[in-house]
């Protein structure tokens, strides 16, 4: 079996728009389709969506006197899904939220904390010209969608040229795109000391990180299969063990840090490689 890296470009981790019961925590995410009026909405935190964000509020507002948007980056918290769910809890959720992942929906869901989409008389139609087929992975079980997919993460590994080339490797076409040639490469910046680990994601526990260490070399190695199909998961097989032993042998061997760098760990040189989920294009 061939083990990759990086079959795909990248693989994009869409984030979704979901839309509250607007302070209705518990209310069953009723909602009154046909009003109209103000509402307040949470976009992301960092600084490009915060930039974006002001421009779009202060467009519809001049557009839209009697329907205003109050915006505000979503609030600190241990990850944007905790925050929204606390909110929806204690009644004081936005009316549209703008970051969040699709994975996290379904909890919202069962809070009471989210308008069904399907039930505008265009909401589904709507979803799935503006993202085809793509569109049918967001439907909860219930088979309507409660989230609207309007970006995509990709996820991809990106070096520094510099460190590959005081290890004496070629830092214009680097052999990265196996597991067998990654931790070759990964042995040889480590051999020659030039950062102290090859490659460092977090090692914490946080439930979304599966999402940018396993999952997109699961996704490169199975071709794209989901975690989830049909209700059963996937990845029990050789492709995810193939995944498993590829991280397991870059731990093991110290090729990468078991604790948190307080820090950028690539600005820093601290790591060689790295891997990330920011870069957001919108669908």
């Amino acid at each position: 079996m061939q083990r990759r890296i990086l079959a795909l470009p990248a693989l994009a981790a869409a984030g979704v728009l979901a839309l509250t019961s607007c302070s209705g925590g518990g209310s069953g995410g009723s909602a009154d389709l046909d009003a109209h009026g103000e509402i307040t909405i949470w976009y992301s935190n960092n600084d490009a969506e915060i930039a974006w964000g002001s421009q779009m509020v202060d467009a519809w507002n001049a557009d839209h006197p009697d329907e205003k948007i109050t915006a505000q980056e979503i609030p600190a918290g241990a990850s944007s899904e905790e925050t929204i769910g606390a909110a929806i809890a204690a009644g004081n959720a936005p009316c549209l939220v703008f970051n969040t992942s699709p994975a996290a929906v379904p909890q919202f869901q069962k809070q009471g904390g989210l308008v069904d989409l399907s039930d505008f008389e265009d909401g589904d139609d709507y979803i799935t010209e503006r993202s085809g087929d793509l569109a049918e992975q967001y439907r909860s079980e219930d088979g309507d969608f409660y989230q609207l997919p309007w970006k995509s993460n990709p996820v991809m590994i990106f070096y520094n040229k510099t460190l590959f080339a005081q290890a004496g490797l070629d830092p214009e076409n680097p052999s990265l795109s196996t597991y067998d040639e990654f931790l070759a490469t990964a042995r040889t910046l480590s051999e020659a000391g030039v950062a102290p680990y090859a490659i460092n994601p977090a090692p914490t526990s946080e439930f979304f990180q599966p999402w940018f260490d396993f999952y997109p070399l699961y996704a490169a190695q199975s071709g794209g299969t989901q975690l989830v199909e049909d209700g059963k998961a996937t990845f029990d097989d050789e492709n995810g063990k193939a995944v498993a032993d590829f991280w397991h042998t870059l731990y093991d061997e110290g090729l990468a840090g078991n604790e948190t760098y307080q820090g950028d760990a690539f600005a820093d040189a601290y790591a060689a490689d790295w891997h990330v989920a920011e870069l957001e294009l919108a669908l």
